[in-house]
């Protein structure tokens, strides 16, 4: 449902903060990234539907009906196992996933049908009650990584990732004015995360007047060109469906699970043929992408510009998705505008700044996972607006000069260390910060990303990537939270009764772990060399236990061997793949004695 300036409550529009312009902060508005914000499933009554412990029931990415899956599946999963061949298994799966996954659908006008409601915040940080902070923070944690920003400047637009792109761009510019007669400011910023960017892309391209409020943006890994992955899935470029990917590594890629249970699960999948397999991902994919994926104009928002053509006339063609095609024709059409929209609203006196990271390969989803620099999540040309990079692994060639696409000064130097980016190839060079081996979903914990943010929104003393060395153009990327952990239980130990030499070990293995906190602009490796450091003595002293380390290897070996002897063959039809190797063999050995 669209956010209308009427249908907000009026104490949303009364005056919070007696600051007005005598106040050095503008307020900031977070435009969260895909899946950071809570959409709950309702029941027909329009109440919450909650579990066993009375918690609310998320809708993102699915709402997981077991009852239902094992209705639909149990009778043909167990007819398949039994007679090694597809007696529905295939067609109850991709029901189990229209199950899960119906929540999200839409209408071909674009609107959501399920029975969801997102929870919004339609007022400060400040006014929210401490269960709404902790569901904030979760996702922008400026309350743990010694980060601060006064809670009444600070807003939190929450919307529903599969939701109608323009209606939501609708709300952002209405939530916009919302937070400037609250405040009495008369401009805000704007901190898009991830899938926000495309919401952003949007706000310029439909309000070109926005700049007038607007003070700055700092866009956080923005998707504006959208994921290959997305790219990858609307052209049908998927990889998991040709079983040998499946079965070579595929799922420990994905990083959701370790390599030992991702190995596990290969060989459980082998007590399917073939076949069966296959048509069943075939099948899921299908419902996945025709019945809810391709009526969500907001997840179209995320297909870059070179894969929307050739997807849209695939997925958008045949009749009743004409309303559907016209919507995501005009962000289309706000992707090829872009950077002309930031140019724009640079020259018209807002400040943007972008944060962008690199040399993590992008999810192996899509065939094009290998081919572009990337954060896990979205390749590094539509985070850093166009910048041109060397592939993950791989640097710039030795005779590379830097091109100076858009930065004709000659003392600048945008090559970054590495030599895998040349900065000055993106749309804003003096003003995009990168952070090498950093992964997209991680983000949240690079204490250096959300300090640089915090510095940005609160004063005007970094202009640019060379206004302070704290803070160069190209930094590493870094996960604090167990550090964090550790340090906390590291201050809490009583050290009257550790012996000289470890209360020694103990001290220094703090500072060395509060120093590296401490800087922004360290070496890489430092943390981790930290880490271990703090760890091991905690360790030592018994406040940590010693993690066991593992030796099994059982299932990583056995899928690794059953891949190489047997190929993809489910358990059922090595025997007939042994009896061909007997076979084989005996010939040979037969023709070999003639």
């Amino acid at each position: 449902m669209l956010l209308s300036m009427s249908a907000l409550s009026v104490s949303a529009f009364e005056k919070r903060t007696d600051c007005d312009e005598n106040c050095e902060l503008y307020p900031t508005i977070i435009v969260p990234g895909l899946g950071q914000s809570n959409v709950w499933v309702l029941d027909e009554n329009g109440d919450y539907v909650v579990n066993k412990d009375g918690e609310k029931t998320a809708a993102f990415p699915a709402y997981i009906q077991i009852d239902e899956i094992l209705k639909a599946a149990a009778l043909p999963l167990v007819a398949s196992l039994t007679l090694q061949r597809d007696m529905g298994l295939s067609d109850a799966l991709a029901k189990a996933i229209g199950i899960c996954f119906g929540i999200n659908s839409s209408d071909n006008q674009g609107n959501l049908t399920g029975n969801v409601v997102t929870e919004k915040y339609p007022y400060s940080l400040g006014d929210c009650s401490e269960y709404e902070k902790g569901q904030i923070y979760h996702h922008v944690p400026f309350d743990k990584y010694n980060v601060d920003y006064p809670e009444d400047h600070l807003y939190y637009f929450a919307y529903n990732s599969f939701g109608n792109h323009l209606q939501l761009v609708e709300e952002l510019y209405n939530y916009i004015q919302m937070v400037k007669e609250q405040t009495g400011h008369d401009k805000v910023n704007l901190v898009p995360l991830s899938q926000g960017g495309t919401l952003t892309s949007g706000l310029m391209e439909y309000y070109p007047e926005i700049h007038k409020d607007l003070h700055k943006i700092i866009f956080v890994v923005p998707a504006l060109d959208g994921s290959t992955i997305i790219g990858d899935v609307f052209n049908g470029r998927i990889e998991f469906l040709n079983p040998d990917f499946l079965y070579n590594g595929f799922l420990s890629n994905l990083g959701l699970l370790d390599n030992e249970t991702a190995r596990t699960v290969e060989v459980l999948l082998r007590i399917l043929p073939d076949e069966i397999l296959v048509t069943a991902l075939e099948k899921a994919v299908d419902v996945l992408i025709n019945d809810v994926m391709k009526t969500s104009t907001n997840l179209w928002a995320l297909c870059p510009s070179g894969d929307y053509p050739t997807a849209a006339e695939k997925l958008l063609s045949e009749p009743g998705m004409e309303e559907i095609r016209r919507q995501t024709d005009i962000y289309y059409q706000t992707q090829l505008h872009c950077h002309d929209n930031i140019k724009e609203i640079v020259n018209n006196g807002v400040q943007v700044f972008c944060f962008a990271e690199y040399d993590y390969k992008m999810i192996d989803v899509g065939s094009t996972w290998n081919t572009q620099n990337a954060d896990f999540i979205i390749q590094l040309d539509s985070t850093a607006m166009g910048v041109h990079a060397a592939n993950v692994g791989e640097t710039l060639p030795e005779d590379y000069v830097q091109q100076n696409t858009f930065c004709s000064n000659p003392d600048h130097n945008h090559i970054s260390p590495d030599r895998v980016v040349d900065a000055s190839t993106g749309l804003l060079p003096d003003t995009t910060f990168y952070f090498d081996n950093q992964r997209h979903d991680l983000t949240a914990h690079n204490d250096v990303i959300l300090k640089l943010a915090i510095n940005l929104l609160s004063c005007d003393e970094i202009k640019d990537v060379y206004s302070s060395p704290d803070f160069p153009q190209f930094n590493y990327g870094r996960d604090v939270r167990n550090i964090n952990l550790y340090l906390e239980d590291a201050r809490k130990i009583d050290t009257s009764d550790l012996s000289a030499e470890n209360k020694a070990e103990l001290k220094a293995a703090i500072a060395q772990a509060e120093e590296v906190l401490g800087r922004t602009n360290g070496e890489q490796g430092e943390l981790e060399a930290a880490e271990k450091q703090l760890k091991d003595c905690l360790v030592k002293i018994g406040v940590l236990k010693a993690e066991r380390e593992s030796n099994s290897t059982l299932f990583n070996d056995l899928s690794l061997w059953l891949y190489d002897n047997f190929g993809t063959d489910g358990f059922s039809e090595m025997p007939k793949s042994i009896i061909s190797k007997i076979g084989a063999y005996f010939k040979q050995l037969f023709l070999g004695l003639r």
